[in-house]
């Protein structure tokens, strides 16, 4: 063996040691550091939610060896699904977890946007146990699996904001004038107690409403009216899932469903006269709301209730802070809530709130899989999130005395939980929303009659199904 040979192994020998003494250095010189994106909707939730996530950073060095660290980033509800949809085209990296509506699960995974977490479920004991055991079932079912019900976890509950709740004038609903009044005019009592709500049909509500709107000049709780006042005020307008929210809470408690599951027709479900005698009933309640209903966004309705021109108003607990903010709401100290009503016995009330997912396209998967476990078993964090918001997808926070102490709405949003319910979970769910959006919105509106809205929009939408489903 030659001496040249013996040196050119002998300089490999010694550059490879270099570089691995040098890899070793850099290495216990500057640790690894990672930071995760969260992508939210900008609003209280999703800032409470990141506050408390600083948390994570000491929990995954112990676990992986270095920090990481969350930054959420928000964008408004009113772009947000834009936001979404454009990141996962452009297959950006740019988010590692997004907060996703559990309508789009099935739009997200289809497209290959979000990864399964079938794997770290079933894998991860106390994972499973919180999911499986510790959260209301209905929720599991919502917003955990695609598809529905199936064992192909692709998310957690997020932000449970499942249900919306009625918010009343208490002190309109007890004063002894008025309840007289009512039950002269109606035969029965006005609801004052949750179990009083529990009881009430969507047909009293609207007497409610009726009996509430008066005009200036008017006496109202024994004062004259500067100015008319409403019954009830509700979010009616196209933009994203609006209208179909509200009304979806009538049109199943009348007994209607959206298609047919097996063939996904429409036709005859969506127009049934369960369906056309709800949607009658749904535009009728505009009757005792303020000019302008149809356009009404969320922030209409927290305006006028919070500013004492209406006297019931339907939102989700995330946009209760607002109403019992003293500095922002003249009614914060007389406001009192109630769970929605039912229809001969029958009540629904449409599915709020967002399971928390992981990119498909994120560089930090493994650090993203741990934050999403860490999210949902981690209990001060769901406490503190819980007790904070006054929502919760696990049960032994949501049934704890201290939840329901929390806040003046815990005990409806726990009333109401069993009740919740989705709407569709497929990858043209944009496409059938909208057509529902523009054609419910026309009927409130009193520009088409509500049996024509319906037949349209079963029509429409088989349109899109076959097109979409090629039959």
């Amino acid at each position: 063996m030659s001496k040249t040979f013996l040196a050119v192994i002998l300089i490999i020998i010694v550059v490879a040691v270099g570089l691995g003494v040098y890899s070793w250095w850099t290495a216990t010189q500057k640790p690894k550091e990672v930071t995760l994106v969260v992508l939210s909707p900008e609003w209280e939730p999703g800032r409470i939610a990141e506050e408390l996530s600083q948390q994570f950073t000491e929990y995954a060095e112990q676990v992986l060896g270095y920090k990481v660290y969350v930054r959420y980033d928000f964008t408004p509800w009113s772009t947000y699904y834009q936001r979404v949809t454009s990141i996962m085209t452009s297959k950006s990296s740019e988010a590692d977890l997004i907060f996703s509506d559990s309508q789009w699960l099935g739009e997200l995974y289809e497209g290959n946007h979000i990864i399964s977490i079938k794997d770290l479920v079933e894998n991860d004991p106390e994972l499973r146990s919180a999911l499986l055991d510790d959260t209301f079932s209905n929720l599991v079912y919502y917003y955990t699996a695609y598809p529905q019900g199936s064992d192909n976890y692709v998310g957690v509950p997020g932000y449970p904001d499942a249900v919306r709740l009625v918010f009343y004038r208490k002190d309109l609903f007890t004063h002894p004038q008025e309840r007289e009044a009512f039950k002269e005019r109606y035969g029965y009592e006005l609801p004052q107690t949750l179990e009083d709500w529990k009881n009430l049909d969507w047909v009293q509500l609207r007497d409610i409403a009726e009996f509430f709107t008066r005009k200036q000049g008017e006496t109202l709780a024994g004062e004259t009216l500067s100015e008319d006042f409403y019954g009830l005020a509700l979010v009616l307008a196209r933009d994203y899932d609006y209208i179909s929210c509200y009304f979806l809470d009538v049109f199943w408690s009348w007994g209607a469903e959206l298609w047919d599951p097996e063939t996904h027709d429409p036709r005859g479900y969506i127009n049934s006269t369960q369906a056309k005698e709800a949607l009658e009933f749904f535009v009728s309640l505009v009757d005792y709301m303020p000019p302008g209903a149809p356009s009404f966004g969320y922030d209409e309705a927290i305006s006028l209730y919070s500013q004492g021109k209406v006297a019931m108003t339907v939102l989700w607990p995330s946009m209760a802070p607002a109403i019992f903010d003293p500095s922002a709401s003249k009614v914060a100290d007389k406001t009192g809530v109630g769970i929605l009503p039912h229809h001969n016995g029958v009540r629904y009330i449409t599915l709020g709130g967002q399971p928390l997912v992981i990119s498909a396209y994120s560089n930090h998967k493994e650090e993203a899989k741990l934050y999403l476990k860490w999210f949902y078993t981690n209990m001060e964090f769901q406490r503190e999130f819980a007790l904070r918001t006054g929502e919760t997808a696990r049960k032994s926070i949501a049934e704890s005395q201290e939840f329901l102490d929390a806040k003046p709405w815990t005990k409806a949003f726990l009333e109401s939980l069993p009740y919740a319910k989705d709407f569709w979970n497929i990858p043209y769910y944009g496409r059938m929303l909208e057509v529902q959006q523009i054609y419910l919105n026309k009927a409130v509106a009193k520009e088409i009659d509500p049996s024509t809205a319906l037949d349209k929009i079963a029509e429409e939408q088989w349109k899109i199904v076959k097109e979409a489903e090629g039959k």
